[in-house]
């Protein structure tokens, strides 16, 4: 039985941490150590954590929660493990430096940049996050970017990786089989007769203030359309101020987090992807596997290589406004399952984790 150490800083489901929840799915039948460097803070976990190990750090703050498991680490028996799993920029320097200084050792540690830090950062947020890199990133044995963009402004800004760290380009998993058990759940909420659907947290690099916009412009020619967001966030507010204003109260919904994302997709007539910036949006994906219409914005690289979605421009009313008419207007969406089923396909997390270990 191999021993996996899988780290993250909250237990929140954003993207980075989807992907690690899937590569726990994935080894479940193995001795998996999970740590949290925030305390508990959700139910999101509680389907697999009867089968692994969950550790949560004490505090409320996640760096206060890094800096309390690096002390521990430093006072504890050495810690060995067969594989080591991160996809933040603070866990993937942590664990690089508890090698460095021989508190932790792993056959083989793999990491994961979870966004485009070069073009997503500037100031003193960047700052950090470069002194980071120079900490803890060259004892990372292989560095998986989700996009040639990603490795390409890495490199750009560290060349001297390349000289200790493998760095791939290796496209995000989807766990086929799972999302088909669990888009069998019917969600227990009366939905519209028509909707579009979009998810993920309520903040502003996801846009959903462009596609609100957007939404009001598309009611002028599909009356009966309703917007459903799934996700919570600290621009709810913000969010509300703009639906009233725009008098759009009856007709988007902000659903709040939930924990079955696939009923809600596959009701759907149309999936939305509004994002300003994203490393790659796991969401998309996931939309592919139950909407047969899906419209995106470029917000990271790749996208408009997928067969058969409709692109939109980030950050403009304007295109996403056409990408989405263009897709309401498909008649024969239908046509878009078999490549979507075929692409999706390639990304199984069975083909993934024949990549990195």
């Amino acid at each position: 039985m191999k021993n996996i150490l899988i780290i993250m800083p909250n237990d929140s489901l954003g993207g980075a941490e989807q992907y690690l929840k899937m590569l726990v799915v994935f080894f479940k039948n193995e001795n998996i150590e999970v740590v949290f460097l925030k305390k508990r803070d959700g139910s999101q976990w509680e389907d697999i954590q009867k089968s692994i190990s969950i550790d949560y750090v004490s505090t409320k703050n996640e760096k206060i929660g890094l800096l309390l498991f690096f002390v521990r680490s430093l006072f504890r028996k050495k810690s060995t493990y067969d594989y080591i799993f991160t996809s933040h920029v603070y866990t993937n320097a942590l664990i690089g430096l508890l090698i460095s200084l021989k508190r932790i050792q792993t056959k083989k540690f793999v990491a994961r940049e979870s966004t485009s830090i070069f073009l997503r950062y500037s100031g003193f947020a960047l700052w950090t996050y470069k002194l980071a890199y120079h900490i803890g990133y060259f004892n990372i044995d292989l560095l998986i970017c989700q996009t040639s963009i990603m490795k390409n402004q890495l490199l750009k800004s560290f060349s001297k990786l390349t000289n200790r760290t493998e760095i791939e380009v290796i496209n995000n998993p989807i766990n086929l089989s799972l999302i088909q058990e669990k888009s069998k759940e019917v969600p227990n909420i009366q939905l519209p007769k028509q909707y579009i659907i979009s998810a993920g947290r309520l903040i502003p690099e996801k846009g959903y203030d462009i596609l609100i916009k957007a939404l009001s412009r598309i009611k002028k020619k599909h009356p009966d359309l309703k917007l459903i967001i799934l996700g919570e966030g600290n621009e709810r507010k913000k969010l509300e101020n703009l639906i009233t204003t725009l008098e759009l109260t009856n007709d988007v919904i902000l659903m709040g987090y939930v924990n079955n994302v696939y009923g809600f997709f596959k009701k759907a007539k149309l999936g939305v992807v509004s994002s300003r910036i994203e490393g790659f949006p796991n969401v998309l994906l996931q939309m592919m596997s139950q909407c047969n219409r899906i419209v995106s914005t470029e917000c990271a690289g790749g996208i408009d290589k997928i067969p058969n979605i409709i692109t939109a421009k980030t950050d403009d009313v304007d295109s996403l406004y056409s990408a989405i008419l263009k897709s309401l207007d498909n008649e024969n969406s239908d046509k878009n399952r078999f490549a979507f089923d075929q692409y999706l396909a390639k990304r199984d997390i069975d083909n993934f984790i024949s990549q990195i270990v």
